[in-house]
């Protein structure tokens, strides 16, 4: 009897050792996925513009938000020559690493300017979404790997502002009496349609003006709603319109940090650009 409650002993500690050894197993192996997740978090924001091309006439501002260490969001805010800046804001649909390595693609994929010999050539907004749906649908993408994009080529002399979205939400222009409008152009989502028809549209910036470009996840937050041609916002993020747009670029991500529910995972990214006021 002494030797079978020894063996069951042996056996007990025995099992005790083989759960606790799994347990560490796990528990290093979440350590060393969440170190990877971090440093691809790292690389993904070397892909960021490190500076934005402020002037007196103009300044930028971001909020880049990613709800973990990587993001399905993207942008880049480009000075193509003298007179023209380029810049996008794209969202992958889906979260995490899937959607953080279609941004890369995006990144390398867009292309704003094209050099042959001394010669350049600036694309129009609808050339640069059209070209970049067409390499997506090239890619055969698996796992419903899509996207949204909106781009937008600013003329820095006479404040021109021509733009082409595919299934992205509509940019915002307040103007510097906080009248509000939406840059609306009609556009499918990126990467499903090679015959996908896209619409460029202009607008003319004035000084003091604020155009604001977001991904979806952004939208909660904002709370916008449209009746009767009028748009309607949160009252919180209301309040933060009439703020200068680098200001209003940090409340907006204060308000998400204070307000944003630990369940709900989604990017949340936001561009701010400002005509400065006289």
């Amino acid at each position: 009897m002494a030797n079978v409650t020894k063996k069951i002993k042996k056996y007990s500690e025995q099992g005790q050792k083989n759960k606790t050894r799994r347990q560490n197993e796990k528990a290093d192996y979440a350590q060393q996925l969440e170190t990877q997740l971090k440093m691809a978090g790292a690389v993904q924001r070397d892909f960021l513009p490190r500076s934005l091309p402020d002037s007196d006439k103009f300044n930028w501002s971001v909020s880049f938000m990613p709800a973990d260490w990587v993001s399905g969001d993207i942008y880049d805010i480009t000075r193509l020559d003298e007179e023209h800046i380029g810049f996008y804001l794209a969202d992958a649909v889906g979260h995490s690493m899937p959607a953080a390595l279609l941004t890369m693609f995006i990144k390398q994929a867009i292309v704003m300017r094209e050099t042959t010999g001394n010669k350049y050539k600036i694309f129009t907004p609808i050339e640069v979404i059209n070209n970049l749906n067409k390499k997506m649908c090239e890619q055969h993408l698996s796992g419903c790997q899509f996207a949204t994009c909106c781009y937008c080529l600013l003329n820095t002399t006479t404040l021109q502002l021509d733009y082409c979205r595919a299934g992205h939400p509509y940019p915002l222009i307040i103007d510097s009496q906080n009248n509000i409008s939406q840059l609306q152009t009609r556009g499918a989502l990126l990467g499903v349609f090679d015959n996908a028809q896209f619409e460029q549209g202009s607008a003319q910036l004035k000084i003091g003006d604020k155009l604001i470009l977001y991904s979806d996840g952004a939208e909660p937050f904002m709370g916008i709603e449209q009746n009767d041609s009028n748009l309607h916002f949160h009252r919180e993020f209301s309040e933060l319109l009439s703020l200068p747009g680098r200001q209003l670029t940090m409340e907006f991500e204060s308000m998400v940090k204070a307000n944003k529910n630990p369940a709900e995972v989604d990017d949340i990214s936001v561009i701010v650009l400002e005509i400065s006021k006289e």
